[in-house]
Order: C-alpha cells, then structure tokens, then sequence
C-alpha cells in the first residue's frame, strides 16, 4: 500500500487506474487534486454552492464505481473529469431549472452548510495552481478553440446552443472544441514530463 506522501506525486492515469482497482487512496488524491476546479466548474453552471457540491460529490462517486467508463485513448484524466463534471451539472440544472443565486438564496443555503475538502487552505493553493496551468493553456487555444471551449465547460452551453449563439456550423463547433481539448490535453501533459524532467 501506497503511503500519503507518495501517491500525492503519483500522475493522474496512474491514479484512473488505481481507482479503477478500487483503491480509495488514489480517489481521494485525484479529489485533493480536482475538487476545487470541479467546484468551480459546477458553480458557473449552477450558480448555487450546494448544487455545485452535490454534483461534485455524485461525479466522484461515479468515478469511483464506473471507473471501467474512463478511455485514455479518448483523452486525459482531467479531460474527462471535466466534461463528466460538465455532462453532470448540466443535468442538473435542466432538472431543477437552477438559476443564478439571489440574496435570498444565500441566506436559505448558508456557505457553513457544507464544506468540501477544496475549504483546506493547502488543497486551495493546490488547486489554484492547477487553475493557473489550466487558464495558462487555454490562453494558447486559437480564438475559435478557445471561444468554444469557454462557452461549452465554463457557460454551460450545448453545442447547438454554441453554433446558434456563435453563428458558426455545428461541425465547427464540435471540432474547435475536439482539437482544443486534444491541445490542452498535450500543453498539460508536455509540462507535467518537463516538470518530471526536471525533478
């Protein structure tokens, strides 16, 4: 078994694959890792913190049980955490009509209601990185590919809705946004190898 100190440095296939062997250590980093860009994902979909970590919390649970679903062959872990996350926050705003919080809602849902893993000041500065490296890569993103990719995982959008609201093909969409991904997917990778290197 895998102590805390060395499953934190372990790369994020490795850890898929460890959780699809059902190792609940290598789950809890990948959400150490994820959680608070997850979360963030969520609240710009749901616009409400306890939706967002509901849905945070039913992602994990079916990384964590359908883990067999994951392909690297289609992209990275991150990749499919975030359009899982995406795919899952969307659900749930068509099913309960979310829409963005009011103040009224802020008192109703208490931010002390429910706190995550992604409240440890460590796991925030974590995460605040990866967001840094995510936001980095997507500012080397063509204009198209990153248009696409912004309206799609950070508004929410659909890519019918994106084609309509940018007037552009629904092909175009889907391979601005395919290709985009697939060029994140590499930036990330490519500096987490230099990263290695260098170590």
């Amino acid at each position: 078994m895998q102590s805390e100190t060395s499953i934190a440095g372990t790369d994020d296939l490795t850890l898929m694959q460890q959780v699809a062997a059902h190792d609940a250590m290598a789950l809890e980093t990948l959400y150490d890792r994820y959680s608070s860009t997850l979360l963030a994902l969520c609240m710009r979909v749901l616009h409400r913190r306890d939706q967002a970590e509901d849905v945070l919390i039913n992602v994990f649970w079916e990384v964590w049980n359908r883990a067999e679903r994951y392909n690297p062959a289609r992209g990275a872990p991150l990749t499919y955490l975030m359009t899982l996350t995406r795919c899952r926050a969307i659900d749930r705003h068509r099913r309960i009509g979310a829409t963005p919080t009011t103040s009224l809602d802020a008192q109703e849902y208490p931010t002390e209601s429910v706190q995550t893993e992604a409240d440890n000041p460590l796991n925030q500065a974590a995460c605040a990185e990866q967001r840094v490296r995510i936001q980095a890569a997507i500012s080397h993103l063509s204009a198209p590919q990153r248009m696409t990719i912004e309206l799609s995982f950070f508004e929410g959008l659909s890519h019918v809705e994106i084609a309509e609201k940018t007037k552009l093909p629904l092909g175009t969409v889907k391979s601005h946004i395919r290709l985009g991904l697939i060029q994140l997917r590499d930036s990330l990778r490519n500096e987490d190898e230099a990263a290695k290197d260098l170590s």
